[in-house]
């Protein structure tokens, strides 16, 4: 299953053993970047996280990450985006509500 920005706040339900997706836009040649604060713990576990460079300079590129539900239960998977020395806190927020079944 596959989630971007469109699904900010959404919640979702996976069974035991599937993956998510999560891909969101990224312009880290400005120093912005998605930071993982929580994979929806212990519900979900992370399998994989990857960025997609830009094909032109300056330009925007894509962070993924893959989540594997490993137990039964409910998490937040929550990503902040922003430049890491700014003190101002997130410029945005990414949450997603999963709750793992069997």
């Amino acid at each position: 299953m596959k989630y971007g920005e469109q699904d900010n706040e959404r919640q979702i339900e996976l069974k035991l053993g599937q993956e998510l997706e999560i891909t969101l836009p990224e312009v880290r040649t400005a120093g912005y970047r998605w930071t993982l604060k929580d994979a929806a713990a212990p519900a979900c576990a992370l399998a994989n996280e990857d960025f997609q460079k830009p094909g032109a300079v300056g330009g925007s590129g894509t962070h993924t990450w893959r989540l594997k539900a490993v137990s039964l239960g409910s998490g937040m998977v929550q990503l902040w985006y922003g430049r890491e020395w700014e003190s101002s806190g997130p410029s945005k927020t990414f949450h997603l509500k999963v709750k793992v079944q069997p």
